[in-house]
């Protein structure tokens, strides 16, 4: 069996898989961007909790941080 109809074939339905869509019409194209920009309300979610505890971890982090770095220029002052 010769290999190059099977290419040829496997190309051809690749490039009909990517073909594109037709432009929108002025109506929706129109309507889009003012949809788009509304950002839709903020609801409670059961996760809401867990978010402060990501930030006040995030805090934490930092303060860690910053004691480790205060400690590390004490320790290069004293070896100098």
């Amino acid at each position: 069996m010769n290999p190059k109809p099977w290419l040829a074939l496997t190309i051809a339905g690749f490039m009909t898989g990517c073909g594109g869509s037709a432009s929108p019409s002025g109506e929706t194209a129109k309507a889009a961007p003012a949809a788009a920009q509304k950002a839709p309300e903020r609801r409670e979610t059961v996760f809401d909790p867990w978010v402060g505890t990501i930030e006040r971890a995030k805090g934490v982090q930092n303060t860690v941080d910053e004691q480790a770095a205060e400690q590390r220029r004490k320790i290069e002052e004293a070896t100098r």
